[in-house]
């Protein structure tokens, strides 16, 4: 499936950005309106003409998660779309296959101009990605890799590459990461070290819910929570078989840890 290609302008002050998206304002944004849909058409605001970004492969400390992690994430975001630390806009270009389910392009984001048309349509290459602000996020620790059915093998595999560097030299997140190695419970979510931003998600969200989370007993039903929402599947690449993401959440006494690596996991799209 070839890739579209968007020329525009990031306007980080027409939101809230943070490490893996910001707003984008397309030159043409019509072809938007023909990419594949994972679920809401296109939401471009009627005022300013903005889109909100997702980037593809790459998944960031929530901003409500601990610093400075998450701040250091969306600072670096910023500094690469060379938006003066968002306080102005800045030219990019994005390529983008598909809508994701909340009306949000899915893209790898790129600072600067091209001279490639704008709306041309390409067939990405891995060796075009080095340039991205996604596979930078990777190679500087600021991102978690996240991997869906929807991308690439060998696009996955070069973004690997980054990842593995970065864990190597232990940049960013994976100084302090505690997601296969195990942590404990705390109210405070904001104060656990850095966790795959999928897993920190579930657990905020089961920490507001009234039915299963017990605060005497605080992991006695997160696995069952994660199960209940809906059938999250994984593929799992070393061991080429599938799983719920609830499988990989192992409970052993007050610690909780991923049975699988981030990089490790593709998530099988919602159809």
């Amino acid at each position: 499936m070839p890739f579209t290609l968007f020329k525009g302008t990031f306007t980080p002050q027409f939101g809230r950005p943070d490490g893996d998206s910001m707003r984008f304002v397309p030159d043409n944004p019509d072809p938007l309106f023909h990419l594949t849909r994972r679920g809401a058409a296109p939401k471009v605001n009627g005022i300013n003409g903005s889109v909100q970004l997702r980037y593809e492969a790459i998944d960031t400390m929530e901003s409500r998660a601990k610093d400075p992690f998450a701040s250091d994430a969306t600072a670096s975001n910023l500094n690469l779309a060379g938006t003066n630390g968002g306080a102005q806009p800045a030219r990019g270009y994005i390529f983008s296959n598909q809508i994701g389910p909340n009306g949000r392009p899915i893209a790898f984001v790129f600072a600067g101009d091209t001279a490639m048309a704008d709306g041309s349509s390409h067939f990405v290459k891995a060796e075009d990605l080095g340039d991205s602000i996604n596979v930078q996020q990777l190679a500087l620790g600021h991102a978690y890799p996240l991997y869906y059915d929807t991308l690439f093998a060998d696009l996955r595999a070069f973004c690997d590459q980054a990842v593995n560097a970065a864990r190597s030299a232990a940049k960013g997140v994976w100084a302090a990461d505690v997601t296969n190695t195990g942590f404990g419970w705390t109210d405070d979510l904001k104060q656990l070290p850095p966790i795959f931003p999928k897993l920190w998600r579930r657990l905020d969200s089961y920490s507001r819910d009234e039915i299963f989370f017990e605060p005497d007993a605080p992991l006695s039903n997160l696995k069952a929570y994660i199960e209940s929402r809906r059938d999250e599947r994984v593929f799992l690449r070393d061991e080429q078989r599938f799983a719920g993401f609830d499988d990989l959440v192992e409970i052993d006494g007050d610690q909780v840890h991923l049975t699988a690596e981030p990089q490790n996991m593709v998530v099988v799209s919602q159809k």
